[in-house]
């Protein structure tokens, strides 16, 4: 029997179960070793006409890859446009990226925290902000996320970064998470945690007179019901903010994002 023919023959006869026996889970799961500094939290990403997944030619072509789909920068997933993903937010930070031109080779130079690195810029004609050495700096709305299923049964961590013309859409969803209320002990109504709800990620092709992409449309899905899930959106806030999550920045910036205007 062939390697392929064992291949097929495994599939067709082993059923891989989703719930495990307890006895198997007891001897571990042979991740005990590690850290955070091990894992790399996936970036979900709108592919665009220029992105390397989308064309043939490119070694990072991916099968069936669109523009305007859904890409996991770890596990190379896709997801279609019309599709969409459901997200739970966690935690939002704005950072200050520091980019080199494409022309001058591309690729992330810094990360930035505080805003006061634009006081150093001048804009060009995008309207970018250019640092005096040449390079820019885009500024970024991180979104730190679970990406779920309309059931809640499985979740898996995610960070959504927005640049250029997606800053309004963050604005946007900010201003709607701050809208959540809800009661506390004392019948007081107070903000809700971004935590307790879940929303719809889509995308949407947009233009104007410089140019077209595709950008976030987003929605409010429901609050979410399932405990546990909330316990550990709450759960990844608080390693969060405990500097116990590691994000690998993403080393190349995603197609399209120097066409938009900010």
């Amino acid at each position: 029997m062939t390697n392929k023919q064992v291949a097929q023959a495994t599939e067709q006869n082993v059923a891989i179960p989703t719930v495990l026996d307890d006895s198997l889970l007891e001897v571990g799961t042979g991740l005990e070793d590690t850290s955070s500094s091990d894992y790399a939290i996936p970036f979900l990403q709108i592919l665009q006409s220029g992105s390397p997944q989308t064309k043939k030619s490119e070694g990072k072509y991916i099968k069936g890859a669109e523009e305007g789909d859904i890409f996991n920068t770890v596990s190379s997933d896709i997801v279609k446009s019309e599709d969409g993903i459901i997200v739970v937010p966690c935690y939002y930070q704005k950072k200050y990226i520091e980019w080199k031109p494409r022309e001058s080779g591309g690729g992330l130079v810094q990360v930035h925290t505080d805003r006061e690195i634009l006081n150093k810029c001048t804009r060009n004609e995008k309207n970018n902000f250019v640092l005096e050495n040449g390079n820019y700096i885009a500024e970024t709305a991180q979104f730190y996320v679970l990406v779920t299923d309309e059931k809640e049964q499985m979740w898996s961590q995610a960070v959504i970064a927005m640049a250029s013309t997606q800053l309004s859409k963050s604005r946007k969803w900010l201003s709607q998470m701050r809208q959540r209320m809800v009661k506390n002990s004392k019948g007081e109504s107070v903000n809700a945690p971004t935590f307790m709800f879940k929303y719809d990620l889509k995308t949407m092709a947009e233009q104007n007179d410089r140019g077209s992409w595709f950008g976030w449309n987003i929605g409010l899905n429901s609050q979410i019901t399932n405990p546990q899930l909330l316990n550990e959106s709450a759960t990844f806030l608080k390693m969060i903010k405990a500097g116990e999550v590691e994000v690998k920045e993403q080393s190349e910036e995603p197609a399209n994002t120097d066409s938009i205007p900010f």
